[in-house]
């Protein structure tokens, strides 16, 4: 294949044209407010399967509808709830993904043989614009090499996809910067199967009701995976609190590591440093791009000062969690891994 193409989000002859290569099957990296997904005809079977041999993402894993109006999502689904569309008029077009029970003919290929099938409407303009120039719906999971980290840029796609995909279309940085929550309305409970920026707490307030504690969505959902965002470097976690006192521990003589922090700055024990928001929300659209800034810095190892691990950041401590080859809450004896 050639080198896959850069074409400006900002230019309508480069949406028509993005729309183009999207109606003829193949693939093209769209930005939303989350990260950059790699887009395909949802309809077309055969470029959904292109999206799995483009990212090497195991065939079974679920994939995400993004629609460019809401009542398309009757295409997909068998009955939308009241419930849904009480969220549907609250966060869409946003960051909120929506499990449902799907309609017959929808193919496992997209739901990864399960009964519910995950829609949203992404909020960036220019994805929103191509959807409707094409009249198709797209699946777009992120467009990095499975397991890898999320893009958040054009330049990060194109580091991990170039010549694997037709273009991608450069809509600038990702505004929210993590992927979105996910809300599983398949069953009599309704589950966070995902954390992302609109919280578990955030829906509850907007429903008037509790959702269900402590339980896991009975179906597979994207990025569920235990290890997933990871660097090509090892990556380590080290919680705020121990931070200043582990890192020296931790780094050996004469190695070059590469410091994520927010609070505790790293002095000289940090070959290059980033430092991060202190809220939630600049915390999380910061982390995926200085984690792919380290990954492609000359450092032998990448410490993360950890968030606090309290209800707000929980979509954060799950995307570290998966991303961290290990973490360490206290001792260094006592890591958890």
């Amino acid at each position: 294949m050639p080198d896959t193409i850069k074409l400006d989000a900002s230019q309508p002859a480069d949406l028509e044209h993005a729309a183009a290569i999207l109606r003829a099957g193949n693939l093209v990296a769209m930005p939303t407010e989350t990260v950059y997904g790699l887009a395909a005809d949802a309809s077309n079977i055969e470029a959904v399967r292109r999206v799995f041999e483009a990212k090497q993402r195991p065939v079974g894993h679920p994939l995400i509808v993004h629609v460019a109006d809401p009542e398309r999502i009757a295409l997909w689904v068998e009955k939308v709830p009241d419930t849904a569309r009480r969220l549907i008029e609250k966060y869409w077009p946003g960051p909120l993904t929506l499990l449902l029970p799907k309609k017959g003919d929808v193919s496992d290929f997209i739901t990864g043989s399960h009964p519910g099938v995950a829609v949203r409407m992404p909020a960036h303009p220019a994805t929103l614009k191509t959807m409707g120039l094409l009249g198709r719906d797209l699946v777009a999971p992120s467009a990095n090499p499975y397991g890898r980290i999320s893009p958040t840029s054009a330049e990060h796609v194109l580091s991990g996809l170039s010549g694997k995909i037709e273009a991608v279309l450069d809509g600038g940085d990702c505004s929210v910067g993590i992927e979105s929550t996910i809300l599983d309305l398949t069953g009599g409970k309704h589950v966070i199967a995902r954390p992302g920026q609109i919280a578990g707490s955030d829906i509850e307030d907007f429903l008037g009701f509790k959702l269900s504690p402590n339980l896991t969505s009975q179906h597979a959902v994207p990025g569920s995976v235990k290890r997933h965002y990871q660097p090509v470097t090892h990556t380590v976690g080290l919680a705020a609190h121990r931070f200043s006192e582990l890192l020296p521990r931790l780094v050996p003589d004469g190695e070059r590591v590469g410091v994520i922090w927010w609070q505790s700055p790293p002095g000289d024990r940090a070959s290059e440093s980033i430092r991060l928001g202190a809220t939630v929300d600049e915390y999380g659209r910061m982390l995926y791009t200085a984690m792919h800034s380290m990954d492609r810095a000359n450092v032998d190892r990448i410490v993360i000062e950890l968030p606090p691990q309290e209800p707000r950041w929980s979509a954060i401590c799950d995307r570290l969690a998966r991303a961290c080859n290990e973490q360490f809450h206290g001792d260094l004896e006592g890591s958890s891994r």
